[in-house]
């Protein structure tokens, strides 16, 4: 079917400027790119900071967090704003569960940031005070790995549509041993994604959160496209991979190279039990072979899945042995992620069906001897597929 199509697009050329309008989001859906009033930050590291000169001692060296979080906020399109406008923001740590250990619970840990118009605040993920510089005080995730979840709110702490949250993320490698010297020498960063509010709505105008959570008694945020809410998003990704490779012989050039993809979903139960996100993938790879339906070096399929309970980081090869350089006889590649579906299995409370799903793509790349961390890049990943509605239960919500 692949090679038909793109046969088929090659011969009429003028067959995708007659449908320009396929290609656009729809009016409820969010596009991830542009300033919003929820963001996300896909991954995080909750570890201890490392030496980042690689040719100083280790205590001469200078530390850095294993995870650098910088928000900033900008005025939406069509709002008036003023110098120095405060603009808060409540951000939850989001922390993974493992299936059927813990009752499932994903653990949460919620702060709030003040904020002024074209301001940024950076702060690492440890709960650590590093920069001597106009860092806030925020508190250490309640676990190692996660995401970061924020979105404006008022003085009373009710969200609010103020469409103008930006920010990225600077993740940083353990220590290795290169030329003598201990230092961490991977570094990726990658740009956060954001959700715009109705866009009916007024900037600075309340954001429904209401009916309140049956479980939790309080507000949840509604992604669902609805009036007074929050755009959707898909529950589908499409991304850039290269493949694992664990020795010299094979595809040129011989590179050692991991990669990791991020899964997460934003239908959680914060400190609640939370039934697991089944997602289908299926991989290809892309080679120089001479086109032909028979040849399985031509977009050769591998389809497998994975599963996590709402956050998880997998190596391609944990996923599915095949993903590596020798058997698909190429460097890179495609993976298309979804749709992704929760089904029942260890809480009977949490909602099951169509879920939202976002990710992160990682390379690491080095020697066998330094487990391949040496250096490190990171893709984002293109949602696609159609909007699914969602919520997301913060407990606690607000103050008491």
């Amino acid at each position: 079917m692949n090679f038909m199509t793109k046969w088929t697009l090659a011969l009429v050329p003028g067959l995708a400027l007659a449908m320009p309008a396929l290609a656009l989001n729809p009016p409820d859906q969010a596009d991830l790119s542009q300033p919003g009033s929820v963001i996300i930050f896909p991954k995080f590291i909750n570890m201890p900071a490392v030496h980042v000169d690689s040719t100083a001692t280790p205590a001469n060296g200078t530390l850095m967090p294993r995870t650098e979080i910088e928000v900033g906020v900008v005025c939406p399109v069509g709002a008036s704003c003023v110098e120095h406008e405060t603009v808060k923001v409540r951000f939850h740590w989001v922390c993974p569960a493992v299936e059927n250990v813990g009752s499932n619970i994903c653990h949460e840990t919620d702060f709030d940031l003040f904020l002024s118009i074209d301001g940024k605040l950076a702060f690492p993920a440890d709960g650590t005070i590093v920069f001597t510089t106009n860092q806030p005080r925020v508190p250490a995730p309640p676990c190692a790995r996660g995401y970061l979840i924020g979105w404006v709110v008022n003085q009373s702490d009710q969200p609010i549509k103020f469409d103008g949250l930006i920010g990225n993320a600077v993740i940083r490698n353990p220590e290795v041993l290169v030329n003598g010297a201990t230092g961490s020498t991977g570094l990726s960063a990658y740009s956060a994604l954001q959700i715009q509010a109705d866009p009916a709505l007024a900037q600075r105008a309340a954001i429904a959160f209401t009916p309140n959570n049956v479980l939790t008694g309080q507000g949840q945020l509604f992604f669902d496209g609805l009036p007074g809410h929050y755009t959707r998003i898909t529950g589908e990704f499409v991304g850039d991979v290269r493949f694992d490779r664990d020795s010299a012989p094979g595809p040129a050039p011989a590179v050692l190279s991991d990669t990791f993809i991020t899964f997460l979903t934003l239908d959680v139960l914060s400190n609640l039990p939370n039934n697991p996100t089944f997602v289908p993938l299926s991989f290809w790879n892309e080679s120089l072979a001479t086109v032909s339906t028979s040849n399985p070096l031509w977009e050769f399929l591998v389809s497998t899945s994975w599963e996590f309970v709402c956050w998880d980081q997998v190596q391609l090869t944990n996923i599915n042995v095949n993903l590596n350089q020798f058997f698909l006889n190429s460097r890179k590649g495609v993976v298309r992620a979804g749709p992704a579906v929760k089904l029942e299995n260890g809480a009977p409370n949490d909602d099951i069906g169509p879920v939202t799903l976002l990710g992160l793509i990682e390379t690491t790349e080095g020697t066998a001897a330094n487990a391949k961390l040496e250096r490190k890049y990171n893709f984002n990943v293109n949602v696609t597929g159609n909007p699914v509605s969602t919520r997301f239960v913060p407990f606690p919500f607000s103050r008491p």
